[in-house]
This record gives C-alpha cells, structure tokens and sequence, in this order.
C-alpha cells in the first residue's frame, strides 16, 4: 500500500486551524506518525511567532527614505513641445486654407486600397508610441516603488 503524505501548506492550515480542515486530513493525521511530527513541528514553530515582541523602531523610515531619493529634475523639452505643436497647427491651417475643397476632392480619386494603408499605418505608428509610452511609466512607476 503506497502512504501519500499531506503537503506543507496542508499541514501549515491543520497546525492553524485544526477545526475548519477536511475530515480526510484530520484522519490521515491520527494514523500518519511522520504528518503528526510535522503538525507539532508547526504549532511550535506558529507559538514561537507569535510569541515575539512586535518591532518598534525608534528612526523615522520615512524622514531617512526620503533623503534618499534623487531630486526631481526640471523638465525642460516642455516649451520645444509648445512650440513644434502650434508650428504644425498653423502648418494645417495654412494647407487647409490654400487647398480648401480640392484637398478633400484629392482624397476622392485616391484608391480605397491606399487610404486604407495610411490610416494603418497611422494606427500603428500610434498604438507602438502608446505602448512605449506606457513602458516608460511602469520604468518609473518601479524606479519609485508604486508599482
């Protein structure tokens, strides 16, 4: 006859919490001389936790992290952002105006086929700058321990 003995975590619970076990285990624990070895070597182990003094430290974690971390540097590409923005804002007003209505009647005579290339490519140039974007914020997010 093969014995299978309980796992750790089984035995972990039954030292924990006897009365909320399967009946299975509570069995094989009354015949099992190695599992009941176990189970008292856990209750020793769970009585010597408990047992201890809760730490208290007398530092303040806070104030001493903090010293600890690098100091944030001024972002300065803010304004080049600005300004490349409002430079290709005025750029499409300025096509818009010139062209007007023969800008949409170009769109017109091209092919479904390349519209739909431009658009995907646009889709895709977008989805790959939103996911490095968002790799960039976990990067960070670990730097600082949020995440």
């Amino acid at each position: 006859m093969k014995k299978i003995h309980l796992t750790d975590e089984e035995i972990q619970q039954y030292a924990l919490d006897t009365e909320n076990c399967p009946m299975a285990w509570f069995e094989h624990i009354q015949i099992c001389p190695h599992c009941q070895q176990q189970v008292q070597a856990y209750q020793l182990l769970f009585e010597g936790i408990e047992s201890q003094e809760k730490v208290v430290f007398d530092f303040d974690l806070e104030a001493l992290v903090m010293e600890q971390l690098p100091e944030s540097k001024p972002v300065q590409d803010k304004p080049f952002i600005f300004s490349l923005a409002a430079i290709i804002a005025v750029m499409i007003r300025i096509v818009g105006y010139v062209f007007g209505n023969s800008l949409t009647n170009l769109f017109s005579y091209l092919q479904p086929i390349l519209v739909g290339l431009v658009i995907l490519t646009s889709l895709g140039i977008m989805v790959f700058l939103g996911i490095d974007m968002y790799q960039r914020y976990k990067t960070q997010m670990k730097v600082l321990n949020f995440y």
